[in-house]
């Protein structure tokens, strides 16, 4: 306004004015009132100037704010002047006055009651200070009582600590003793694990070199006598094949057992590939079989310890075998799914099945549910005469 942008000016006092509406207090209006008063004046639009001056004067006396309405009554006697109303202006100048002497009377008023105020705190000083002295000899006889109760104090807090220091250094020394236990314990633990690991391999080293090459001499000796002579007696030819396909089917589980004794864990997928390699030799004893197996997704990372695996296996391998070779299927399917936290195996064919209640339970069938139950899992089998078989068996991760 003063710099004389005065359409710059006018805009930010109406929105000014918007805002102090909102918030709805009266000083804030009456002084962008006062300001819109004196911007028209600037503008010379003097009609405007009156009314927004007196809606000032308005509010400010309504509010009882004298001093900006000493402010707001200086700014319509320069309004009046230049409208050459003199008279109007005198009136102004007069209203302007009044309200600065009732200032100045307040403020007497106000003078007049702080040194009323200040003369009563005067005495009541006097009084106070009395009363201290008193305090101070009351303080002074208080004050050697305070000096036994602190010195007994530290006496008391002295021994206190020191009893605490006793007790951490006891209990310190205690927990060293735990972790060096717990240590000595982690140690002679995995001297033990190294222990077995150097007796499995030691082991699984004397089953191959052994075992496993009189079993390859067993075949090979079987295969020479079959060709280094003309067997015509049909049961002596086939005797022989059963022994050959006999060792050849032992040396495929003795490099079974050797490949679980030589893990410390087994994976999903390992078993997997076990799985399907064991299909693929069961398919050449029955082509027309339709295999599935499939396993969910977030069990592909899943790892089991070497026991725990190879038990899986081995009942995964009977119960296929046992499928193949009486239930006369034409499909087999094998699914691995994850259920509340456990893992769910199902193995299902959909062959001529059984009479449960008729039929003596095999070597087979109770060594699959001997291997569960040892893992601490759950072995369930359902089947019925021409309705096929199926195997549920339930573990905990």
């Amino acid at each position: 306004m003063y710099s004389n942008q005065l359409d710059s000016a006018a805009y930010y006092f109406q929105e000014c004015l918007k805002i102090d509406k909102q918030v709805g207090e009266k000083k804030q209006i009456a002084d962008t009132y006062c300001n819109l008063g004196n911007l028209a004046i600037f503008q010379k639009d003097y009609a405007a100037a009156k009314e927004h001056l007196n809606a000032s004067i308005s509010l400010l006396k309504e509010i009882n704010q004298k001093p900006n309405l000493i402010t707001a009554y200086e700014i319509l006697v320069d309004l009046y002047q230049r409208e050459g109303k003199l008279k109007e202006a005198l009136a102004a100048e007069f209203e302007k006055e009044k309200t600065y002497q009732a200032v100045i009377s307040e403020k007497k008023e106000a003078a007049l009651a702080e040194f009323k105020i200040l003369y009563e705190t005067q005495k009541k000083e006097q009084q106070l200070a009395e009363n201290k002295v008193l305090l101070l000899q009351n303080e002074a006889k208080s004050r050697r009582n305070n000096y036994l109760l602190i010195a007994l104090s530290i006496v008391v807090f002295f021994v206190a600590l020191v009893g605490y220091l006793l007790y951490r250094q006891q209990k310190a020394k205690i927990h060293q003793q735990e972790k060096e236990f717990e240590l000595k314990s982690a140690i002679a633990l995995i001297e033990k694990q190294n222990e077995l690991q150097e007796q499995r391999l030691s082991i699984s080293r004397d089953l191959h070199d052994n075992i496993g090459s009189q079993l390859t001499f067993i075949i090979s000796s079987v295969d020479n006598i079959k060709y280094a002579f003309d067997i015509q007696n049909q049961k002596l030819d086939n005797k022989l094949q059963n022994i050959s396909n006999f060792a050849k089917s032992t040396i495929i589980e003795l490099r079974d057992t050797i490949w679980a004794m030589n893990s410390n864990e087994i994976s999903i997928e390992d078993l997997r590939a076990r799985i399907l390699n064991f299909i693929e030799k069961a398919k050449t004893a029955k082509e027309d079989i339709d295999f599935q197996f499939t396993i969910d997704e977030q069990l592909l990372n899943l790892k089991l310890n070497a026991v725990f695996g190879m038990n899986v296996y081995r009942v995964l391998q009977e119960a296929i075998n046992n499928a193949v070779k009486y239930a006369n299927p034409t499909q087999i399917t094998i699914h691995f799914s994850q259920v509340d936290g456990k893992v769910k195996i199902i193995i299902t064919d959909n062959g001529v099945g059984f009479d449960v209640e008729n039929v003596t339970k095999g070597n087979g069938l109770l060594n699959m549910e001997k291997r569960i139950e040892s893992i601490g899992g759950a072995y369930s089998l359902q089947t019925e005469l021409g309705k096929g078989t199926t195997i549920s068996i339930i573990l905990s991760l």
